[in-house]
């Protein structure tokens, strides 16, 4: 930038030190100008701190935190509002999934397994009352057990009614085994091995007899005709009969069809 000399006006040469024209010093101006510019440097730092100063109070004033605790409290609810407008993650409350029963209390069984059939309910085949038996804790083994074994209700078809005979006669063989080694074994329990087996026989004859009961029914006939198994000769045709004559087909009025159950 071109200086010019205060006296004359006359243009001053970079680095003069009096004007050409008239001989005026410059040195003093100059030191007078440098001067000037270091109190404006200074005064324009302080103003800036000011301003700087100011700014840190305003934002550390407890109107200051209000606002800035508004304005989070405001987007913590605009962030809720949208999860649960727009579907995006909600919450999911889990007393919602819990089953109750007629008193309004929660039913600690909703998930838990079918329970087991009861006696005249639900008709089982010789594979499901066994599992039921030795498998399920939680089945009425009593229950499942007359409906196999020992009940005169219902009706019994072809193939259930020869397995459950087998399976009993096979239980009956091997217990009259082991009873009869016992005994021989140890003579003194004899009487006692004795009167076991006895109500092993007693029964398997009784639960024969309710299963033909029901073998009968399934034929839609009445538990009266076993006596038919009393007759000599005719109680070989019964019993063919019995064993591979088909049930009728659906309810009679005996119960339903087994093989429908």
């Amino acid at each position: 930038m071109a200086k010019f000399c205060t006296n004359c006006g006359s243009e001053l040469n970079p680095g003069a030190k009096f004007c050409v024209n008239c001989g005026q010093k410059v040195e003093q101006e100059q030191n007078q100008q440098a001067g000037a510019a270091a109190v404006a440097g200074v005064a324009a730092g302080a103003a800036s701190s000011a301003d700087i100063s100011y700014k840190k109070s305003i934002n550390d004033s407890p109107e200051q935190e209000g606002f800035v605790a508004a304005n989070a409290q405001a987007n913590v609810n605009t962030d809720a509002n949208a999860n649960t407008n727009g579907n995006s993650n909600p919450k999911v409350n889990p007393d919602e999934f819990k089953h109750t029963n007629a008193a309004g209390e929660a039913d600690t069984d909703a998930y838990s397994a079918q329970a087991a059939p009861k006696a005249g309910k639900k008709f089982l085949n010789l594979g499901e009352g066994l599992n039921l038996l030795f498998k399920d804790s939680s089945a009425d083994k009593e229950a499942v057990f007359k409906e196999l074994f020992f009940t005169s209700k219902g009706r019994l078809n072809r193939k259930s009614y020869i397995y459950r005979s087998l399976f009993l006669s096979l239980v009956l063989c091997i217990v009259q085994g082991v009873l009869t080694f016992a005994t021989n074994t140890i003579d003194a329990l004899e009487l006692l091995f004795a009167v076991v087996a006895f109500g092993f026989s007693l029964f398997s004859f009784v639960s024969n007899i309710m299963m033909d009961v029901r073998r009968l029914h399934d034929l839609d006939l009445s538990g009266w005709w076993m006596l038919l198994m009393l007759v000599p000769l005719v109680n070989i045709f019964f019993a063919l009969y019995m064993l591979f004559f088909k049930g009728t087909d659906g309810p009679n009025q005996y119960g339903d069809d087994p093989l429908q159950s």
